[in-house]
């Protein structure tokens, strides 16, 4: 029998067995970005904390092909349905999962959270595309957490992300982003997404790469809302995390 395919999860049980949180790292992140959510929400939720770069596989990876792997890590894990929280990039992830299987899905929560990518961003896709065979993918990244975290109050936010990063190597890193362009027809998946499923998208009011967007197309999506943090920038989650916490949990308890 072949072995099963699955995401590396941390995993943290309570003694319910139908409340579950999936939470979902950002491209070149970990399971340690989430620190902040899983010490909270640990107290009320049971949660599948995924490791998406840790599978050290050699296999070409695509959009739909990393949906059922985390389908069949949440299959493993026997959990029926669940809160899926995405992070940047990720929740394009999760939107994609959720059209796929939605089943599985009962709410939606995007950090910092994309839903198109606008002129601007796709230059700077194209020129990551270009580059990656020529510059260090660490220069790459540490250029473009810059241009998106790029104030002094995002600091720690970058930091944390780019000594993530580091730990990627340039393979898995253009595994990766090889996957960002099959992302780009992302507003049809907005039609095909369940009425059901309750989207919220929670952003810094100084994420000035995607929150217009996200203002704007988040309008096409029936059951979605969005929360603005003040003073804060892409990385919501970890920047103002206490803010962010307090406004997931009281969506979640609505939800």
């Amino acid at each position: 029998m072949a072995e099963e395919k699955i995401f590396d999860a941390e995993v943290y049980y309570r003694n319910d067995p139908d409340h579950w949180i999936i939470m979902v790292h950002g491209f070149g992140g970990s399971a340690r970005t989430w620190k902040k959510q899983i010490d909270f929400f640990s107290k009320h939720y049971n949660l599948l904390v995924l490791e998406m770069h840790k599978r050290n596989e050699n296999e070409d990876l695509d959009l739909d092909k990393v949906c059922k792997l985390i389908n069949s890590t949440l299959d493993h894990y026997k959990i029926e349905q669940a809160h899926f929280l995405g992070f940047s990039f990720s929740s394009l992830i999760c939107l994609r999962f959720a059209v796929l299987y939605p089943e599985k899905v009962h709410s939606l929560i995007m950090g910092g959270g994309i839903l198109k990518f606008n002129l601007k961003t796709r230059f700077l896709l194209f020129l990551a595309i270009t580059f990656k065979g020529i510059i260090n993918y660490m220069v790459l990244y540490r250029f473009f957490a810059y241009i998106i975290m790029p104030k002094k109050n995002h600091r720690k936010s970058r930091a944390i992300f780019v000594n993530e990063a580091k730990k990627l190597g340039y393979d898995e890193f253009c595994k990766w982003l090889d996957i960002v362009p099959q992302t780009t027809k992302s507003l049809s998946w907005l039609n095909e997404l369940n009425d059901n499923i309750k989207v919220l998208y929670v952003s810094g009011n100084e994420d000035y790469l995607f929150l217009k967007d996200t203002l704007k197309y988040s309008k096409k999506i029936r059951n979605s809302q969005v929360e603005i943090i003040d003073n804060c920038g892409h990385v919501c989650s970890i920047e103002q995390h206490d803010m962010f916490n307090k406004v997931v949990f009281k969506y979640l308890n609505s939800a």
